[in-house]
């Protein structure tokens, strides 16, 4: 019998595959982001195109905060800022801020602040100039983007961009939106 195998091999693979697709899709929506916790956000403090150094801590005062990496040059980057410009108009009244941070080389500086007012972003632009944050962050391809929730706790993470992101993204925010910060326990009496 060469090529063919028994049915009881195949059946073993079975639960393998299962197993693996499951590692390699994790879960995405409400749920997914309200239990899923990826560690700490690291804190970063960057200068903005307005001049402004912002801190994520100061951001997480007021609610979730999304952390875009994105450069002048990358097209998908492109696509998804007006998205998340739509959710900033969405939400940033319930608390939500979103921070896009150029990773930019010195010498397409001068592009970011004229590629945000193109795109319309009314959020904060901000400039990793020596690529700390990006570093921090373990940036490895962009657009990357963290969801962050009001505790400093990473939400959820997207690579790459392909239509129908956001609508994920948004879907793993709106349970954030609207939580509560964790008030430190009592100490015993």
């Amino acid at each position: 019998m060469t090529g063919t195998r028994p049915d009881g091999a195949r059946r073993r693979r079975l639960p393998l595959v299962l197993i693996l697709l499951a590692a390699a899709f994790p879960f995405t929506g409400d749920a997914a982001a309200a239990d899923q916790d990826l560690g700490p956000a690291p804190a970063f403090t960057l200068e903005s195109t307005a001049g402004d150094r912002l801190t994520l801590a100061a951001a997480l005062e007021r609610g979730p905060v999304i952390v875009d990496f994105w450069a002048t040059w990358c097209g998908p980057c492109k696509q998804s800022l007006p998205e998340l410009q739509q959710l900033h108009e969405r939400y940033a009244a319930r608390g939500l801020t979103i921070m896009a941070v150029s990773t930019d080389e010195p010498r397409n500086r001068p592009k970011i602040g004229s590629t945000a007012r193109s795109l319309g972003l009314t959020f904060p632009v901000l400039i990793d100039a020596d690529k700390r944050a990006a570093q921090l962050y373990r940036v490895e391809s962009i657009p990357m983007m963290f969801l962050i929730d009001r505790e400093g706790r990473i939400r959820a993470l997207h690579r790459g961009y392909r239509r129908g992101d956001i609508e994920i993204l948004e879907q793993e925010l709106l349970p954030l939106l609207d939580a509560p910060a964790e008030t430190p326990a009592e100490p015993p009496k």
